[in-house]
């Protein structure tokens, strides 16, 4: 404020905003505090400003859980509401006693390869059947989606995945691909 008095407003503003040299103004003496004042306050001002706007902006974004943003993303994407957890799933028995020759030897395959406690030969059909409800669901989750009701989705990715059981049941080193996502990936 003395400096405004002193060399005047104008050139007070000049000088501290690096328009005009302190050397220029007069008196000096005051010209270069305030010309040092303008380095160092015209930069904080500038990014303090800048700092309360992009503040603002994030905590705008922020407001909002994330879950709720990923609720509304899925709602926008989806097209009609699910089926009941009971309609999506057929069970490898339904397989089984649907399926030819071919497919029932593969049900079978698929659940020697979930042994009952990890070391018994008898088939643990619980895992078994959780792990072909895991893989439907992988199916269905990763296949584009197509404008099919979601009875025609479900049936399809039945169909893959009775495809996949028949294509490696021949196979001696296969590995249940569930049972190894969860060995790498514990849950």
């Amino acid at each position: 404020m003395l400096n405004g008095f002193l060399i005047g407003w104008a050139n007070a503003y000049d000088v501290i905003t690096g328009i005009t040299s302190p050397a220029v103004a007069r008196p000096q003496w005051c010209a270069w505090p305030l010309s040092l004042a303008g380095w160092a306050a015209i930069p904080a001002i500038i990014g303090a400003a800048a700092g309360y706007v992009i503040t603002e902006q994030i905590q705008a974004h922020h407001a909002r859980e994330l879950s709720d943003v990923l609720d509304e993303l899925r709602r926008r994407t989806s097209g009609p509401a699910p089926l009941p957890r009971e309609r999506l799933v057929i069970t490898l028995h339904e397989v089984h006693e649907q399926g030819s020759e071919a497919v029932k030897a593969a049900v079978l395959a698929f659940g020697a390869r979930h042994p009952l406690n990890g070391l018994s030969a008898e088939p643990d059909w619980g895992w078994a059947e959780k792990h072909f409800t895991s893989l439907i669901e992988t199916i269905m989750g990763t296949a584009a989606p197509l404008q099919d009701s979601a009875a025609a989705t479900v049936h399809r990715a039945k169909n893959e995945a009775i495809g996949f059981l028949l294509a490696v049941n021949t196979r001696p080193d296969y590995h249940c691909p569930i049972c190894v996502k969860r060995q790498r990936h514990p849950l």
